[in-house]
Parts: C-alpha cells; structure tokens; sequence
C-alpha cells in the first residue's frame, strides 16, 4: 500500500505547485467598475468589458467558458448582445483568455504578431494557438506589434508587448486602465508581482519586460489602474509598477 501513500503524496505536492501562486494573490471580485469600464469574474479568470456606444463594446480578453456566460451576462445588464462586441483584444492566448472568443462572431479579434506565430491557417489568416489546449485556435483581424495605437471606438488603445508569460504577451492602455493580462498581478500586500514561475514560458524574461514597461510608463498621469488576469486591480496608478522595477534593481539577477 506504500505506492498509494506515495501517489497521494505526489498529487498533493503537484496541485500545491498549481494552486499555490493564486492563494498568495488578492482575490478577484466578482464584478469591478473601473474607470467606466468592467472587470467581469469567469471562475479564476477576468475579461475586460469596454463600452464604446450604446450599441457597440470591446472586451480585453474573453474568459476561459466557451459559453462566455458571465460575459453574456454583464452585456444583458447593458441591453447588450453577442454581436454589440467589436473588438477583442486578446493579452495572450492561454485558453483561459481565449475560451469565449467564439460567442462574438462580429468581434475583430486582435493579438501580438509574436503570439501568432505558432498557428498560421492554409489560406494565411493569422490565428494563435493555446499553449494549454493544442485543439483551441483563434482567428485574427490583425495583428499587432508594440507600440501601435489602435482606435477602438472612442479609445486610442496603446499596444506594449510584455514577453515572458507567453513569447507574445501583451498590455493594453485603454482609457485609465491598462490591462496588463498575465504577466503580473496584485499579492496580498497590494504589491504588483510578476507571472508565477509554474505558468510562465520564460521568468527572467516576463521580469525584464515589466521592469522596461515601467521605465516607458514613469510619470504617466492617465493611468490610474493595473488590471491583471487572475487577482484585484490595483488603483495606484503605474506605482506599483514602478515600484517592482526599483525592487528588481537591488535583486541580484539569478541568471
């Protein structure tokens, strides 16, 4: 029976290696007005709810439910649909970002150029390809490189690649709020940290480019919250930004 003990050992020590990093996180909530847009909870997961118009929105990811129930939801509370989404901008392509992309077939869906790579369809429209899900794959309506400026609706998104999470990891100003995906989010102490090492393709690169994207950011005034993927925004400003990358210049580099 000492082969059983050991299984259960070894699960536990590997769903501890999983779980861990988010129970050091503040957590989500379920529904976050921020700076007239939306933070929408899907499980451990948000997407970014942007409305354009009466008629028209734009989402900063799309979840991880195929079924895109809370996002369908916080769009009937706004005597929206499906198809008043015109735009997805997509931080990455994790399926957990990527998982509702198809209940919004009007949607012009944009990611990095460097995301894209990896899954070209036969006639060359661009797609991304989940890293977690080989078989889910998005159509692109373009690709983008950093620092484009891409007009959604009335905003002027500001593009910043973030490489390291994911080769094409991507942050998105919009409005007030730049959206900043997987690759940081908020501890308990209301500090910005980086990716978790257990989920990220490249650690020491995802920490350099957040240490560079607070160098281009410093001193910028129309931001005034980090939005992340998996914990609570942070309302400061590019602060705590600024801040990880102070504390990044007094840590010795492990490579």
């Amino acid at each position: 029976m000492w082969w059983i003990v050991l299984v259960a050992i070894t699960l536990a020590a590997a769903l501890g290696v999983v779980i861990g990093p988010f129970l050091l996180l503040k957590r989500l909530p379920e529904r976050a007005e921020i700076n007239g847009m939306v933070l929408v909870k899907d499980g451990m997961v948000s997407a970014g709810l942007a409305p354009l118009g009466e008629h028209e929105a734009a989402l900063v990811d799309a979840g991880n439910d195929p079924q895109a129930k809370a996002i369908l939801a916080e769009l009937a509370r706004r005597g929206m649909g499906p198809d008043d989404v015109k735009y997805i901008l997509l931080t990455h392509s994790d399926s957990d970002h990527i998982g509702g992309v198809g209940k919004f077939p009007k949607a012009q869906v944009m990611a990095l150029a460097a995301e894209a790579h990896a899954a070209t369809s036969s006639s060359g429209i661009p797609m991304v390809r989940s890293r977690t899900s080989k078989q889910k794959t998005v159509r692109l309506a373009r690709t983008l490189q950093d620092g484009d400026i891409v007009q959604v609706g009335p905003f002027q998104v500001r593009v910043f690649a973030v490489p390291g999470h994911t080769p094409g990891s991507a942050a998105y100003a919009i409005g007030q709020n730049l959206f900043m995906g997987d690759s940081a989010n908020q501890d308990r102490q209301g500090r910005l940290k980086a990716s978790p090492w257990v989920f990220t393709k490249n650690t020491a690169q995802n920490r350099k480019s957040l240490v560079e994207l607070a160098r281009r950011l410093a001193g910028d005034s129309a931001i005034k919250t980090l939005v992340f993927g998996h914990s609570a925004p942070l309302e400061r400003g590019v602060a705590p930004l600024v801040e990880f990358a102070a504390s990044e210049s007094t840590t010795p580099d492990p490579s």
